[in-house]
């Protein structure tokens, strides 16, 4: 069974293991992506790539999704999750 892996996961096991590429993402993300993966990003959208250091730990929160949107949890579930 084949594992399918996030473009955002994709990405940093790359840079775990090519610290040029590592580099690169660091700097100019956008070329990064075009330059070694041939990838692009849609006009309009951007990339911050942020490295932990010993003293500080990036936390990325997921987009919100909108009302009705698929994903969303109600009060219910998410005090449920909690355990409130």
């Amino acid at each position: 069974m084949s594992q399918q892996y996030t473009l955002q996961e994709w990405l940093m096991a790359i840079a775990m293991n090519n610290d040029a590429f590592r580099q690169r993402l660091l700097h100019d993300p956008r070329e990064a992506l075009a330059d070694e993966l041939g990838l692009s990003l849609p006009q309009g959208v951007t990339m911050q790539v942020h490295e932990d250091t010993p003293t500080t730990i990036h936390l990325v929160l997921p987009l919100k999704p909108q009302r009705g949107e698929p994903g969303e949890r109600s009060e219910a579930e998410l005090a449920h999750v909690s355990g409130e």
